[in-house]
């Protein structure tokens, strides 16, 4: 196949890439720390997603319905409460891990619940991290959901992740 060498070829246009789930999380969770006002656009309306919305919703942020571009009213870290009610992460681990830490580090008190797969998988991968930084969590007996975290101010350490987990590095 012969190379292409036409200079006078041009490319134009605009390209839209679907909404993907791991950055979904991570831009409500990241508009929610903000203080002010965070425009969104291309959010995965997952069911995972859905959940860390939710969640952010009960710790007091003002997350609206999922859609394409929306706007996050971000309280800023001290300004998550205490929740009302359990959090329902429903099967979304990603949620359960990420939020924790979040909220170890913020301040409130919350209790993480799953559906029946989420409690059985593993939490004390973010557990003992968090306990390494100086937040207080008590995991289930299992060791998985529900998990409550007592939030509260952490110091940072050096940490060796044991087991590979890019919710644990987030």
């Amino acid at each position: 196949m012969a190379p292409l060498t036409d200079a006078t070829l041009q490319v134009a246009g605009a390209l839209r890439v679907p909404g993907d789930k791991s950055i979904s999380h991570r831009a409500l969770i990241f508009s929610a720390l903000a203080t002010g006002v965070s425009r969104v656009r291309g959010i995965l309306p997952s069911a995972d997603v859905q959940s860390t919305a939710g969640v952010l919703r009960a710790l007091g942020v003002e997350v609206p319905e999922l859609a394409q571009t929306m706007e996050i009213a971000g309280s800023g870290v001290g300004g998550l409460r205490s929740p009302e009610r359990d959090l329902d992460c429903g099967n979304s681990g990603t949620s359960a891990r990420l939020l924790s830490g979040v909220v170890a580090g913020a301040g409130p008190t919350a209790r993480f619940m799953g559906d029946e797969s989420l409690s059985r998988r593993p939490m004390r991968r973010v557990q003992r991290p968090l306990e390494a930084m100086g937040a207080r969590l008590e995991v289930s007996a299992t060791g998985g959901l529900p998990m409550t975290v007592f939030g509260g101010p952490l110091t940072q350490v050096e940490w060796d992740n044991d087991t590979s987990s890019a919710q644990v590095k987030s």
